[in-house]
């Protein structure tokens, strides 16, 4: 779970990122948890974009990706988009958490 601070630093460095996904009417699919599961490894933080075709509200698009991705952390939602964080399991964190 990420503390305030933590939440804060991971919002400043995630500002300059365009999303990197976008979640449409599919909804949150096994396809979409894997290959999302293998962008966090390299990334790390991610922005997604709920797509206004989308038949899921944001609290259960967050709640199947916690769900299906594991160790993924929410971090942030505003609007339709959402940041998401995961550190890196075999190489050093891009973010290292204050």
């Amino acid at each position: 779970m990420l503390n305030p601070k933590q939440r804060q630093y991971l919002k400043a460095q995630a500002h300059h990122l365009s999303p990197a996904v976008h979640i449409g009417k599919a909804g949150v699919t096994d396809g979409l948890a894997q290959e999302l599961d293998v962008m966090l490894e390299s990334l790390e933080l991610l922005k997604l974009k709920l797509n206004q075709n989308t038949f899921e509200d944001l609290d259960s698009v967050v709640e199947a990706l916690t769900r299906k991705v594991e160790g993924l952390q929410h971090v942030w939602t505003i609007g339709h988009t959402i940041l998401v964080f995961r550190p890196s399991r075999n190489k050093p964190t891009r973010y290292p958490l204050p």
